[in-house]
């Protein structure tokens, strides 16, 4: 064979696909000029195990950012995705897939499990239960959402102490307050600091104890304000002749002052959901969302009992989860990244309007890199 017909062939080879793979083949999607490091981040999947961008190093990752309850766009990124994951061959082994979700209220652990098989889609589903964590995840990646409805939907993230109040005509106070130092377990120096702080500065009432005055109330003789203290064991108030001061409050320590002409039986527990949860939501629709190993007692929705002790057929079948998320949907940039060998960004694809086929090609050409 002469070098003119062998140069030919070469020469063809680089100009049609698939001749010698896609080694050096151009890149169709948007190519970053200066590849930035891709941001790492850990997040629990639809199985609940810690995934890190970093535990894929070495490998192709594809990241994208959806929510299960979407109605549209969302829907066509994760039917892509699923299309290319279908179609890798040979380079199976060497692709990862993430999908991040941009509603972490809705989108628990369970919800991704549920979503995800009733699917067929087996990559990694990401969420977390602590907002801050993952809404750093998006500052990161420049993704930008609208979050606004993630303020009341996920669980505390600090150590809050109670200070509630029950005055003489049952009307009650209740305030949790940070806990001021939590690394030494130590919220607050005594009671009177703790009182003060979450009555006059967190409940905005005027606190003057000496005068017996809480808020409106000032006791006259006729009836007098009772120190109670929360006792977690039997999961009740218990009056103490101790003086206020004398409490050193830690993130186990709940007080209350009770008016002894009160009803006791309306005051609010000294913790939410028996201890193992928080509250979402308020009036009718509020409900405890309980800690793992936990579950909503389907006959009161504020209480947390022992997953599948839970008395269903005496229960309202009604989700309060979902009635209290309400139906809305998140507004959202929509990028769906390809992270190289390197852990850099390299291709970014925006919006729902790009040739899946291109993104295949892609993905192939950053593993033959």
């Amino acid at each position: 064979m002469s070098h003119q017909i062998k140069a030919a062939i070469i020469t063809l080879c680089f100009l049609l696909a698939g001749c010698s793979g896609t080694e050096g083949a151009a890149i169709l999607g948007t190519e970053y000029r200066d590849p930035p490091e891709a941001p790492e981040f850990t997040l629990k999947n639809q199985f609940g195990e810690e995934v890190s961008l970093s535990d894929f190093n070495g490998k192709v990752v594809v990241v994208a950012f959806i929510y299960t309850s979407c109605p549209d766009v969302c829907l066509i990124i994760s039917s892509n995705i699923d299309y290319v994951s279908q179609n890798l061959g040979s380079y199976e082994e060497e692709v990862e897939f993430v999908s991040i979700t941009i509603d972490p209220a809705r989108d628990t652990t369970q919800r991704l499990l549920e979503w995800t098989s009733a699917r067929g889609y087996e990559w990694d589903h990401l969420t977390h239960d602590r907002g801050s964590v993952i809404q750093a995840v998006w500052d990161d990646w420049k993704v930008v959402v609208d979050a606004e409805h993630i303020a009341n939907s996920l669980p505390p993230e600090e150590a809050l102490v109670r200070f509630a109040v029950l005055g003489p005509d049952n009307s009650t106070i209740v305030t949790d307050n940070p806990c001021l130092d939590p690394i030494n377990i130590s919220c607050y120096d005594n009671g009177d600091e703790f009182a003060a702080y979450a009555l006059t500065e967190n409940a905005g009432v005027k606190y003057d104890i000496d005068n017996g005055t809480i808020g409106n109330w000032t006791s006259d003789g006729s009836w007098t304000w009772e120190l109670h203290i929360w006792n977690s064991a039997n999961e009740t108030w218990g009056s103490t002749d101790n003086n206020i001061s004398d409490f050193e409050v830690g993130t186990d320590t709940h007080l209350a002052w009770i008016a002894s002409s009160a009803n006791m039986s309306m005051m609010p527990p000294g913790v939410d959901c028996n201890g193992k949860g928080w509250v979402m939501g308020s009036g009718t629709s509020a409900h405890c969302m309980c800690d793992e190993g936990w579950e909503r007692d389907s006959g009161d929705w504020l209480s947390c009992v022992t997953e599948g002790s839970s008395d269903e057929a005496n229960g309202n079948n009604t989700d309060p989860h979902e009635e209290s998320l309400g139906d809305y949907e998140i507004g959202h940039s929509t990028v769906t990244f390809i992270i190289d060998k390197e852990q850099r960004k390299r291709v970014a694809y925006s919006g729902i309007h790009w040739d899946v086929e291109d993104f295949l090609h892609d993905v192939k050409a950053l593993v033959d890199e």
